[in-house]
Order: structure tokens, then C-alpha cells, then sequence
């Protein structure tokens, strides 16, 4: 899921599901599943978060002028971009 939000992040392809799903979470200000946040499936929610914070992050380096000064200006978004391109590595 990772792999697939950062290629989404690039420009590959489109949105995992799971990434699609918090972006329509956000749009509609609504929850996947009616009712409140426990009545959501497990796990579900913290999957979309990661997503959203991994698309955000990779997303932001990517589009930064100066990679370095925004690693240093976003130190919790580096650590994201530096365990993404990890894994993207292998």
C-alpha cells in the first residue's frame, strides 16, 4: 500500500484505494461506514491515515524547490520520505 501511494504521489498511476477512501473522507467530511469513529471497521481508519500522511509527505518532497531545506524544515515528513524510499529500494 505504501509502494502504491508513494507512485500515486509521483504521478503513476492512480490512488490506492485506501487513499482514495481518505480523500473522500476528507472531501465529504464523512466516515466510511455510517455512525462514529468505532462503528468503523478495524483498522481502517488507521490505514487511511497512514496513507494520507505518506501521500502528503512524499507529495511535499517531491514538489519542494530545495529537497534538503524541506527535510529540514518537515523533520517528521523526512522520517516518512526516508522509510518510503526504503522500501521502495528494497
Amino acid at each position: 500500500m505504501i509502494r502504491a501511494v508513494a507512485a500515486f504521489a509521483r504521478g503513476e498511476g492512480p490512488p490506492p484505494p485506501v487513499l482514495q477512501q481518505a480523500f473522500d473522507a476528507r472531501g465529504w467530511g464523512a466516515l466510511p461506514e455510517a455512525g462514529g469513529l468505532r462503528d468503523q471497521r478495524p483498522g481502517e481508519l488507521a490505514r487511511m491515515t497512514t496513507a494520507y500522511n505518506v501521500y502528503q509527505a512524499y507529495r511535499g518532497f517531491l514538489q519542494a524547490t530545495d529537497p534538503r531545506r524541506w527535510a529540514q524544515d518537515h523533520p517528521e515528513g523526512w522520517q516518512i520520505v526516508r522509510k518510503v524510499r526504503e522500501l521502495e529500494r528494497g
